[in-house]
């Protein structure tokens, strides 16, 4: 039996929970009364998006030829959320097939959050979720000395204090790549039902999720390769436009080499480790399997392909070189391909920024879409700009990125993305060298021979993809872009100080020889758009039979624009999953948002409440 004095705690817990949980409540309605209160109050004139005249078919130009005769070659209108890679990317393959697109762009310009922050890698690989990436995960949101960390295989941050600017000699262990803003976190509903759904998946997978992974890895062979076609074809200026760079890819390690088992070793080799196995790679956002070959260099065999890494205090021991990984400014192929959808009169592409999405309306579809008629269609988008009554026949597609969540929560509909925000830089290689080549000092450097200089060459600054398990770097013509930090933060885009800091002083160890431009570099921050279980959501909605989604899986998606506006175009145009499967040689239903885009009117709501009605920018 209890005693009295617990009886009385347990009672006045109970109270608390109740008072908690009804102010909680009371919260959450006055917050969707005000995101209701501000919804009323956009303009109601119509915003018109197409040509009233715009119904005939399309010329020969734009069809189909005539051996894809199950198409249904009807030119069709489609509304594009999203200005981003992804979304321009679409509208491009759309309209180079006769569709009329319009597209919606919440700021000034295309490609200005994460396409303006991605790396750029187009490797043909692809990250996995698995129980490596909730440890890794799990592991950078404990404290560095807690039990729990000790447990899941973290080691300390030794050495690293907020105020020390030194290179630690433990690298990668120095440095936290997830960060996470707990407050913003553990108040917001989405994200755990996303934690829960992503721990669902990494630690219970289900039966279906290797073969997932599979096909998700022949998709981004596919889509890779769409993307070099159109970088190497002589006649198209894109490669020139958006910085390609076709010379390989280096992984870095400053591990001890790892001796076999059993294997003799040089006595005087105190740093060479016997293993029984391979060490895993912390990174989740490099790890997953891979299309491009490779070879390991060891030594001086990884200077003498990348003399930058010469400047490092700790040289690397071993480095993986994938000869055949391609790189790309995605910011300035998103500009390129916009910039031809708005100047070629054969694309029928209008744009519409500085237009933010903020209502839907959907009503019964029962046109025999589907067996039973039960079906929705989006009949009406909300804008700040005005009201879009959507044209019967017209297909919406959310390729919103990152924002996907909150534009389907208008549809009342949950779509497990999160945004993991990410960090770059960008550093001009003709200001590196002009400034090197006047009288203003530069930061202390050793040459090749160990010799103090200040002059920096040509072969000093990074010539290829340079990476370890925590930075990425990229050369992109002129641009050194400098990648990094995955946070959770909501969808905040301003860059965490501390986080900042952190990230510049990484940068400053990888290339010293960088260290005054990093430090003057500006930080810009955009949202990965993290899917719970890893594979892309692309293809139609089925409740909806006007509706798709093209989003995700996280850190690569912009290297399958090319590949995913492919598959929209062939939805739009009529073709089916089977049949696309069939002509592109991936299974295309394993990207179905079937089963995980759900119809979830409450939680919508709550989560919109949560959110309110300002994005932070």
């Amino acid at each position: 039996m209890a005693s009295p004095s617990a009886t009385r705690f347990l009672q006045n817990a109970s109270k608390a929970l109740a008072f908690g949980g009804v102010g909680m409540g009371t919260a959450a309605i006055y917050r969707y009364q005000e995101v209701k209160r501000e919804q009323s109050n956009l303009p109601l004139h119509e915003l018109r998006l197409f040509k009233t005249n715009n119904n005939d078919n399309n010329t020969a130009h734009h069809l189909r030829s005539s051996s894809s005769s199950s198409y249904d070659e009807t030119k069709k209108k489609v509304i594009v959320i999203g200005g981003g890679v992804v979304g321009i990317t679409a509208a491009y393959k759309l309209a180079l097939k006769g569709h009329s697109v319009a597209l919606l762009e919440p700021r000034a310009k295309p490609g200005k959050e994460c396409s303006a922050c991605a790396a750029g890698g187009m490797q043909r690989s692809n990250p996995i979720v698995d129980r490596g990436t909730w440890i890794a995960v799990a592991k950078s949101f404990l404290p560095s000395f807690s039990f729990p960390r000790f447990v899941l295989g973290g080691g300390s941050r030794s050495g690293s204090t907020d105020d020390d600017d030194d290179v630690d000699d433990d690298v990668g262990e120095s440095y936290k790549f997830f960060h996470i803003d707990w407050l913003s976190a553990i108040t917001d509903p989405f994200f755990l039902r996303w934690m829960t759904t992503f721990t669902k998946t990494s630690l219970l997978p289900c039966s279906e999720q290797q073969y997932l992974q599979k096909e998700m890895l022949s998709f981004t062979n596919y889509a890779v390769q769409n993307m070099v076609d159109m970088m190497e074809d002589e006649k198209d200026p894109m490669a020139q436009r958006s910085g390609y760079n076709p010379s390989g890819s280096l992984s870095l390690s400053y591990d001890p080499p790892i001796k076999k088992e059993g294997e003799s070793s040089p006595s005087t080799d105190t740093n060479v480790r016997t293993v029984k196995k391979k060490v895993a790679n912390n990174n989740p956002v490099t790890a997953g399997k891979t299309f491009e070959p490779s070879k390991r260099l060891d030594g001086k065999d990884i200077t003498l392909h990348e003399p930058s890494i010469l400047h490092q205090r700790r040289q690397p021991t071993t480095a993986k070189f994938e000869y055949e990984s391609r790189a790309a400014s995605s910011e300035r192929f998103t500009e390129e391909l916009a910039e031809r959808c708005a100047n070629d009169p054969s694309l029928d592409v209008t744009f519409f920024y500085n237009t933010r999405v903020r209502g839907a309306s959907t009503t019964s579809s029962n046109n025999g879409s589907s067996d039973d008629g039960t079906k929705r269609r989006v009949t009406r988008l909300q804008t700040n700009r005005g009201v879009i009554d959507v044209p019967m026949g017209a297909q919406v597609l959310v390729a919103a990125g990152a924002w996907t969540p909150h534009v389907m929560s208008l549809l009342d509909l949950y779509a497990p993305v999160y945004p993991l925000k990410g960090y770059a830089m960008s550093v001009s290689a003709a200001k590196v060298l002009s400034s090197s080549s006047s009288s203003s000092p530069l930061s202390s450097l050793s040459n090749s021979n160990g010799e103090a200089t200040t002059a920096i060459e040509p072969r000093d600054l990074p010539t290829r993809i340079v990476s370890d398990k925590y930075m990425y770097t990229s050369r992109l013509g002129d641009e050194i872009r400098i990648t990094s930090i995955g946070e959770f933060s909501g969808w905040c885009t301003r860059p965490t100080l501390g986080v900042e800091r952190e990230f510049r002083r990484e940068a400053i160890r990888q290339f010293p020889q960088l260290e005054s431009f990093i430090k003057e570099a500006k930080i810009k921050c955009g949202h990965r758009p993290y899917v719970s279980d890893g594979i892309l959501l692309l293809g139609r909605v089925d409740a909806f039979d006007n509706l798709l989604v093209s989003c995700g899986p996280g850190s690569n998606g912009w290297k399958l624009a090319m590949g995913s506006g492919e598959i929209v175009e062939r939805l739009v145009s009529g073709r089916n999953e089977d049949e696309i499967s069939s002509e592109l040689g991936f299974d295309a239903h394993s990207f179905s948002p079937a089963g995980r885009v759900l119809h979830s009117p409450v939680f919508a709501k709550i989560c919109r409440a949560r959110w309110g009605v300002e994005e932070c920018g």
